[in-house]
C-alpha cells in the first residue's frame, strides 16, 4: 500500500481492508487499498490508497484526521491522472475544518497554490466519494429525521466543480433489511442500503464498513467487494 506519511510510533492499527472491483463478472485492474490507525486523543488517521493505474490512468493517495467525536478535521490528496484530458491530470489538496468553515488549499495541474473559504452550515455532512467512508455517511443519511441535510461533497476529479459541491439534499437512501454476506470462510451480519432513483446497493456492517456494493450503470452491473479485511471483533 502507498500512502503520503507512513503510520507513526504512537499511532495503534484499528482496521483495514482492500476492495476489488468487478465488472460484468470481469475482475477490473483497480483496488481501493485502506488503513485505520488511532491517535493517543482517541482521534482517527484513515490512509486510502486508490490504485486504477492500468485500468483508468487515475491514482488517489488521501489521508483523513478525525477527532475523538468522528468529525472532520482535516483531509489531504494527491491525485493523479495522465489519461483525463481537459480535466484535471495533477492534484494536491488539502482540506481543514475549522468550526463553521473549510479552508483549502491546492497546487492544480502544475498551476501556483490557491486557497479558499467555504462557510459550512450547521449539521453538515462531508461525504467523503471513497468507500471507506461512504459507510458511515450512508447511515447518517438513512437515520436522517429532517427531510432536507447540507452535504459537501469533495470533488477531485472534474476542474469545474474543484474544490467540491454544498448542497441541500433530500435523504436519498432507505434502510432496506438485514442480510449475511459470506466473506472468505466468515459469516458477516450487515445492513442492506438502496439508493431512491439509482440503482445502488450498499451492505454495511456494525462497524460502519462498506462489505459490499452493487450498482448497475449502463446496461453494466459492477460490484464492489471488501477484501483482506482486519477489524477487532
Amino acid at each position: 500500500m502507498r500512502y503520503l506519511h507512513p503510520v507513526q510510533a504512537h499511532e495503534t492499527f484499528v482496521a483495514s481492508g482492500e476492495y476489488r472491483f468487478v465488472k460484468d463478472g470481469q475482475a477490473l485492474d483497480k483496488s481501493e487499498t485502506w488503513t485505520i490507525h488511532e491517535h493517543p486523543d482517541g482521534g482517527r488517521f484513515i490512509r486510502v490508497d486508490v490504485d486504477a493505474r492500468r485500468a483508468e490512468g487515475k491514482s488517489i493517495l488521501l489521508e483523513a484526521l478525525q477527532g475523538s467525536d468522528g468529525g472532520l478535521e482535516r483531509l489531504d490528496l494527491r491525485y493523479e491522472n495522465a489519461r483525463f484530458e481537459g480535466g484535471i491530470k495533477d492534484l494536491r489538496a488539502s482540506y481543514q475544518v475549522t468550526e463553521s468553515m473549510l479552508q483549502v488549499g491546492y497546487n492544480m495541474n502544475g498551476a501556483g497554490r490557491q486557497y479558499t473559504e467555504i462557510e459550512l452550515p450547521p449539521e453538515v455532512l462531508i461525504d467523503i466519494p471513497l468507500l471507506v467512508f461512504r459507510g458511515s455517511a450512508i447511515q447518517a443519511m438513512a437515520e436522517e429525521n429532517t427531510r432536507y441535510r447540507p452535504i459537501f461533497v469533495p470533488m477531485y476529479e472534474h476542474a469545474q466543480l474543484f474544490p467540491g459541491t454544498l448542497r441541500m439534499v433530500e435523504a436519498p437512501v432507505d434502510f432496506a433489511g438485514e442480510d449475511a454476506v459470506i466473506l472468505g470462510k466468515r459469516q458477516i451480519c450487515v445492513r442492506r442500503y438502496t439508493y431512491r432513483n439509482q440503482a445502488v446497493v450498499y451492505w454495511i456492517d456494525r462497524h460502519g464498513v462498506v462489505i459490499k456494493r452493487a450498482n448497475a450503470f449502463k446496461q453494466q452491473e459492477i460490484v464492489v467487494k471488501i477484501s483482506n479485511y482486519a477489524m477487532p471483533s
